[in-house]
Order: C-alpha cells, then sequence, then structure tokens
C-alpha cells in the first residue's frame, strides 16, 4: 500500500492565536520556497537585534508557531543558516546565534536579504569593500606586468557611450584588474561587484558618473609601467568618492615611484 505524506501548509496557520516570540509574525506566500522564507525571516530578526549573538533561539516548537510554519520547514531553514555560519545546534542546549565574524557574508542569499534591512548601506559597505582589494589587486597586476588586458579594458570603458554600456565596461575593467591577483581577494571582488550590478545598479552608475578619464590613464600608465604603489594610488583615486588623492598622480611621475 502506498502511502502519501501530507506536504506542509505553506504557511500554517493556527485557527487559535499564537504567542508571537521576538516580534516574528508568520511567514507571507511569497515566489520563493518556504524554507529561504523562513531562514530570512529569521536572519533579520538577528541582524535587527532581536536574537542577539550568543542567544539561544526559541524552542522548536514556540518559533514555528510564531512563524505559522510546520517544524519541518523551520528546521531546515535552521540548517541553511546553520550552513551560512549564522547559527550552531548542539544537544541540550539548543540553536545558539553566532558572533558575525562566523558568517559568510559574502553568500548571495545574506547579501540580499541584509537589502531588506537598509539597501542604501549595504550597497555602500559593498562598494567600500570591493574599493579596499581593489587597489591591492592593482598592486599585483603592476608588479606582475599584466598590463595589455588591462589596456584593452580602459579603452573600452573610455569608449562607451550609455549607461549600461559604461557600467558594463567599468566592471570589465576592474574585474580585469583582478584577473591576475590573489584569489582571495578575487572572490571578494566579484561577489561585491556582482551584487550591485544585479541588485543595485543605480548606485553603479553613480559612482561610474566620477570617473574621470585622466585618473584611468594614470591608473593604465602605472600598470603598463610596472609601478605597483602607483597602481594602488591610482586605484584608490579611480573609486574615491573624495579628492583627497588629487595631487599624488603628479608626485608618482617626478618620483618614478
Amino acid at each position: 500500500m502506498t502511502v502519501y505524506r501530507r506536504p506542509d501548509p505553506i504557511p500554517l496557520r493556527s485557527a487559535t492565536a499564537t504567542p508571537r516570540v521576538a516580534g516574528l509574525v508568520p511567514v507571507r506566500a511569497e515566489p520563493d520556497s518556504l524554507n529561504r522564507l523562513v531562514a530570512r525571516d529569521i536572519f533579520l530578526a538577528i541582524v535587527e537585534g532581536r536574537f542577539p549573538a550568543g542567544s539561544i533561539l526559541p524552542n522548536e516548537h514556540e518559533l514555528a508557531a510564531s512563524l505559522g510554519v510546520s517544524r519541518t520547514a523551520l528546521r531546515e531553514a535552521v540548517k541553511g543558516l546553520a550552513s551560512k555560519g549564522l547559527l550552531e545546534t548542539r544537544r541540550k542546549r539548543g540553536t545558539q546565534v553566532l558572533e558575525r565574524e562566523h558568517w559568510n557574508l559574502l553568500d548571495p542569499e545574506l547579501i540580499a536579504w541584509s537589502r531588506r534591512e537598509n539597501s542604501a548601506r549595504t550597497s555602500r559597505e559593498l562598494w567600500e569593500a570591493a574599493a579596499a582589494v581593489q587597489a591591492s589587486l592593482a598592486s599585483d597586476v603592476a608588479r606582475a606586468g599584466h598590463g595589455a588586458a588591462l589596456s584593452d579594458a580602459a579603452e573600452r570603458l573610455q569608449a562607451a557611450s550609455g549607461t549600461e554600456q559604461r557600467r558594463t565596461a567599468f566592471c570589465q575593467l576592474l574585474f580585469a584588474v583582478a584577473a591576475a591577483g590573489n584569489p582571495y581577494l578575487r572572490a571578494l571582488n566579484a561577489a561585491c561587484l556582482g551584487s550591485l550590478m544585479k541588485e543595485d545598479p543605480a548606485f553603479l552608475d553613480g559612482q561610474i558618473g566620477r570617473i574621470r578619464g585622466e585618473t584611468v590613464r594614470a591608473l593604465t600608465d602605472a600598470i603598463r609601467e610596472r609601478r605597483p604603489d602607483a597602481a594602488s594610488r591610482a586605484m584608490q583615486r579611480l573609486l574615491s568618492r573624495g579628492e583627497e588623492l588629487a595631487g599624488e598622480f603628479a608626485s608618482d611621475r617626478v618620483l618614478g615611484a
């Protein structure tokens, strides 16, 4: 005889009022898997401080009731968050929220969920992270003498017309700089730029609008001439919002840095 298991309801609604923990509300049906939606809501409760680092999550029954889902869906969500470094489950102790240094912050889902809390801050922090590693990557590529590919990418950027074309050319330039560098920095760079391209292209367009042709030329010249320090400073200048490094290119030329 074949036994059919009734699927979990999406979401499970109780006929009676259920006490809520940490301000959680039943998960609303959306075009996404239920497990992911539950994981997202728990993640947001964690980043908002409702479940602080070091705390133990409410028991399975309480948490599932608050979210309006089955315990099976909750377990899968907790398992997914544990794989991303947010939670750790141990027998007799329960499920503990881990400190942020354990989180895989470059996980695409965590980045996307972070945007629900504060999209502008997420984009700014991703940009700052990409900018921080690009200076080191530019130094590496100048030291290795990989100037040809970068020159081609720079020419495409300067020849690009239209917002989308410039955005694509700009990211290709940064990826070209990263191509010969530290693989871990490349991964960080790709995650940050990839998220910005997909989730907030308008933010990237704003940064690209500040780029000057002479700054791009200073970068390509420094890399072609194998001047790592000058390449690093040129990249900082390229990605900087301010004008702090405005006079450094002249000194690079004078000193032959």
